[in-house]
């Protein structure tokens, strides 16, 4: 079975060509590990990547630090054609910076993919990329909204807490003194010049200080503004504009890539199905699932494509999670809660644990299961019932400890070790290529796990 491979450029840096699943390195790798086990694959650190601080945008009296990035409510996309980890974020209060930087999982080592966008700023506390957003996102907070489409081949994201405002993506007019026009749909990334130099929007959007003013370097225009609400697209979200708390999950349908997303109104998300086509024009919106239980928290989800359940986590005292039934998708469908006294298992360890309301979630194939990381070497395995409809109760949790010395660091040591991080969100996720998660932390290093689930099966075997 053919997949998107790898070969060496100029720069002696792993890129995407055509190889054999059969000499897949991450695979040979995966297979040499002992079974729920993991292993750190990073060589250099994230900080040794980072941009001079001259091609940086500004940020409150100096420029923006990169550091967020990995630290502050954020996630990544697994771009499984080229084995990449894309890293994109930033936002809110914690920085400006809108640079993409990617993580080869094959040499180990993290690089910039394009040069950041300056801003302009409307006011104290409100900031646009100089092109108004129509060539470049607002760096943002993006929770579990990063999220690779592979039909396309485009990292995508959803966006959160904005630069400034800590609100949705905007879009502002550049010609007109930067007055707002509405709210922005995703951005897609193409990132087939990433490695190259290029700023990620248009030519002359980099920051000019330093050794840069007056310099225009040139732009690769990698960015697609998806403008959803330019037109009637968006108008199954109805006032959900607001993405701070969505969490995004993937499927391919009939050939196109489909991402389901919970977005935000008042403080009850809804669930929609969108579905990307080559041309934007033909993206197609809808209403899945509505908001019956007062699910809340800025919490991760993930997607049971073998029971065809969403499910997200939870951070009140009643429900560990909420999850919606996509065979009754629609306008109507209400979300159900998972209450802690229905679940069998380890509940009580998972109540008590001290990530329980910062970790990630992801669904393996492989497993049948979702399986929970939050920082240090434990893992928690879930699995919902069988059965039609599915019932809130009846679901197993069970606590997992790997075996061997190799294992992520706990909260206390990230902190003692200065790589430290509010949470897990987007920062774990399944490679379906590769039958493992994959899970970063260390706001420095950025360390980059690999864990074998139990009972792992070599996808080569499956081809």
């Amino acid at each position: 079975m053919a997949q998107d491979t790898y070969y060496m450029d100029i720069n002696n840096r792993i890129v995407a060509g055509r190889f054999s699943q059969q000499t897949d390195p991450l695979l040979e790798l995966l297979a040499a590990m002992p079974a729920n086990s993991w292993q750190n694959i990073r060589q250099t650190t994230f900080q040794s990547a980072w941009l001079e601080p001259a091609l940086r945008p500004p940020y409150l009296n100096g420029k923006a630090s990169p550091e967020p990035l990995i630290r502050a409510w954020s996630g990544f996309a697994y771009d499984r054609s080229r084995h990449w980890l894309v890293l994109w974020g930033g936002g809110h209060a914690n920085t400006s910076d809108n640079t993409p930087y990617v993580f080869d999982m094959v040499t180990g080592n993290w690089f910039y993919a394009f040069l950041p966008s300056d801003y302009y700023s409307l006011s104290a506390d409100k900031h646009t990329p100089i092109c108004g957003g129509f060539r470049q996102p607002c760096s943002s907070h993006v929770y579990d909204n990063n999220i690779h489409l592979p039909v396309l081949d485009r990292f995508c994201t959803f966006g959160g807490a904005q630069h400034g405002d800590g609100g949705y993506f905007k879009l502002h007019d550049p010609a007109n003194n930067y007055s707002y026009l509405r709210p922005a749909g995703a951005y897609l990334l193409d990132l087939t010049l990433a490695g190259q130099g290029l700023v990620a929007g248009g030519s002359g959007d980099n920051p000019k200080t330093g050794p840069y003013s007056g310099v225009n370097l040139p732009g690769a225009n990698a960015w697609q503004l998806r403008d959803w609400f330019a037109g009637s697209q968006a108008s199954a979200f109805g006032t959900a504009i607001n993405t701070r708390t969505c969490h995004t999950a993937y499927r391919q349908e009939n050939g196109r890539d489909v991402v389901y997303a919970s977005r935000t109104a008042s403080t009850t998300k809804s669930l929609y199905r969108i579905e990307f086509h080559q041309n934007p024009a033909d993206d197609v919106i809808s209403r899945v699932g509505r908001p019956w239980n007062g699910n809340s928290g800025e919490m991760p989800a993930g997607l049971d494509s073998q029971r065809n359940i969403y499910l997200m986590c939870n951070s009140g005292t009643v429900a560990a999670f909420v999850f919606w039934d996509l065979d009754y998708a629609g306008p109507t469908n209400n979300d159900q809660r998972v209450r802690y006294d229905t679940i069998a298992g380890d509940i009580t360890d998972f109540f008590n644990d001290e990530h329980r309301t910062r970790m990630g979630i992801d669904f393996s194939q492989q497993l049948g299961q979702f399986v929970l990381w939050g920082n240090g070497g434990r893992l928690y395995y879930l699995t919902p019932p069988e059965g039609k409809p599915t019932a809130s109760a009846g679901w197993h949790i069970e606590r997992v400890e790997p075996v061997g010395a190799a294992r992520p660091m706990t909260r206390q040591e990230l902190n003692d070790d200065g790589g430290s991080g509010v949470g897990i969100f987007g920062k774990w996720e399944y490679a379906p290529d590769l039958g493992c998660f994959i899970g970063l932390q260390h706001a420095l290093n950025g360390d980059v796990w690999l864990y074998k689930p139990r009972n792992w099966i070599d996808p080569r075997t499956l081809a």
